[in-house]
């Protein structure tokens, strides 16, 4: 910023400015260029270092809300102003960060635009947005969590990656509350609060975190009969490469995972799927059955 507003100082100057030696300043200049910045080096008497004269700041250099908190400011001192140059300040800023105020997406980025258009999604979108911000600020966020146990407390994280595995949606990121990094569950979150506190982001490990999940699971090979209503469903979930022909019938078949969320993924299709194997997932299936067909027929 100063040299955008001074265009050419020295080495001395910015020593002196922000108490470092001469040797720092060249450094964080080097890093400065190296991240794309225009900088060039003038030497001589009334040298410096200086600008690209074209050089403009790009618009997600204030995070939104740091915007926010300016805009704020604007508003509450434009009537000690007999001119209009707050609302003019103000109509910038909207302008700069428009494209942050998109409500239509979960997560988007340049190369990625995940979308929860689905059952959860008034419910997971706003937690998706705020973790994925904090994720791109490098900010910790504050939760109140419940585990599988349904022990609930509250906990401070630093977001590294958003995770969609086996049909759920989690935040991987470092729980200073364990000291480690752990997967939590989105829809076993609440109380979600950005703070203002950054972190410094490290090797995360995520792919052998994930691997390690898998490993521990128990896996199964999954065969079930199903109708047309759940066609698209299916292809979604298994692909069209496990969906085969018998006659009349459509059958899918694969190795998925032995677990609750897959029993309730089954009987959420309800007489649009006929499980055929392993025989005690049919079992599971259809005692969970009875037990839904007593409770009906008890409230006739």
């Amino acid at each position: 910023m100063i040299l955008m507003s001074k265009r050419k100082v020295s080495r001395d100057y910015l020593a002196e400015r922000f108490s470092i030696s001469k040797r720092t300043v060249s450094r964080y200049l080097n890093i400065l260029e190296d991240a794309g910045v225009p900088i060039t080096s003038v030497p001589g008497r009334g040298g410096g270092v200086m600008l690209a004269d074209d050089y403009i700041i790009d618009k997600s250099f204030l995070s939104e809300a740091e915007t926010i908190r300016i805009k704020n400011a604007l508003s509450r001192t434009a009537d000690e102003f007999d001119d209009k140059a707050n609302l003019a300040i103000i109509e910038k800023l909207n302008s700069v960060n428009k494209s942050r105020e998109q409500d239509g997406f979960a997560v988007k980025q340049d190369a990625l635009y995940i979308d929860c258009d689905y059952e959860q999604a008034a419910f997971l979108r706003p937690r998706m947005k705020i973790l994925s911000g904090a994720i791109e600020t490098s900010r910790a966020v504050e939760i109140n969590y419940t585990d599988a146990r349904g022990f609930s407390s509250y906990r401070t994280i630093e977001p590294y990656t958003l995770v969609f595995k086996s049909g759920a949606w989690y935040i991987y990121a470092m729980c200073k509350l364990r000291g480690d990094f752990r997967l939590f569950k989105l829809s076993r979150i609440s109380d979600l609060r950005l703070t203002s506190k950054g972190f410094i982001k490290y090797e995360s490990k995520l792919t052998e975190k994930l691997e390690l999940e898998y490993y521990n699971e128990v896996y199964a090979d999954l065969e079930f009969e199903f109708y047309s209503p759940v066609t698209d469903s299916v292809i979604d979930w298994l692909g069209l490469s496990a969906i085969t022909e018998r006659g009349t019938r459509l059958i899918a078949s694969a190795e998925v995972p032995m677990n609750d969320a897959l029993v309730k993924r089954l009987l959420s299709y309800g007489s649009s799927v006929k499980v055929l194997n392993p025989p005690e997932l049919v079992e599971t299936i259809r005692a969970e059955a009875e037990r839904m067909a007593k409770i009906y027929n008890a409230a006739k």
